[in-house]
């Protein structure tokens, strides 16, 4: 079972600061966020992470997830079941960048995952210019596409983008099936909620962007610069962000 640490500033490949000062400071960050995991009976986990919404507390979510039936909803702190999915986040780490435990793309026959964006969105999403920025990004290749196209296939992997009204609890989820680590081809799945989000292209790309780095292997960023930040988020991910990703997908040979 994999233990859960934090996410705190450092050089990559070097140790990470242990003040309990800046532990704290990553740790309130994280805690805006509630994650779910449940072991299923086919070997694989599902995991999820809920971003709540303007005035909704993690603990407020977690008591509305549970009174809805959701099973495996994670408390505060918790090592995050057998699937050791954390409240902080895994290595790798860059400054206050975090990769999502035990998820993350197969390479397949490219040398970087190929990760493809179905969009199931209403106008008001600008799905397609969030993915700009994480195609950016070293180490994987993310791409967008209507989804009445379908997936492509070919060892290419697709995450479905929906939009709803789904209460007033939350921003976005992202949930998938994960085994041995790697994300399940055709489990992923991004929610972008209308009823909370205000209906402007700054809040939208920005909620399209946070759920988009999550379906891509990240976990939230514990600074105010990256649309992974909590609760707060600008428009476009960091260069810790990226720094993760290419520590997750190294170029094979590197």
């Amino acid at each position: 079972m994999t233990t859960i640490v934090m996410a705190l500033s450092a050089p990559v490949g070097q140790a990470r600061p242990s003040a309990p000062a800046e532990r704290a400071t990553v740790r309130a960050s994280h805690d805006d966020a509630v994650y779910v995991v449940q072991p299923r009976a086919d070997g694989t986990t599902y995991i999820a992470v809920y971003d709540p919404a303007p005035g909704v507390s993690a603990d407020q979510l977690r008591a509305g997830l549970r009174r809805q039936g959701v099973r495996g909803v994670q408390d505060a702190g918790s090592p995050g079941g057998k699937a050791g999915i954390g409240t902080f986040g895994c290595a790798p780490y860059v400054g206050t960048a975090s990769a999502w435990c035990g998820a993350k793309w197969a390479y397949g026959p490219f040398n970087d995952p190929q990760v493809y964006f179905l969009d199931h969105t209403s106008d008001s999403w600008p799905v397609t210019d969030a993915r700009v920025d994480w195609y950016q990004a070293p180490g994987i290749d993310a791409y967008y596409r209507w989804h009445t196209a379908g997936c492509p296939g070919g060892g290419r992997h697709c995450v479905h983008v929906y939009s709803g009204s789904y209460g007033t609890d939350w921003y976005g989820v992202t949930e998938a099936n994960t085994s041995g680590g790697y994300f399940v081809d055709g489990s992923v799945t991004v929610k972008l909620n209308d009823q909370v989000t205000p209906n402007t292209y700054a809040a939208r790309r920005s909620v399209a962007c946070h759920e988009m780095g999550h379906a891509l292997g990240l976990d939230h960023n514990g600074s105010t610069n990256s649309c992974l930040s909590v609760p707060e988020f600008p428009q476009h991910p960091s260069s810790d962000d990226f720094g993760v990703l290419n520590l997750l997908y190294p170029k094979p040979g590197t």
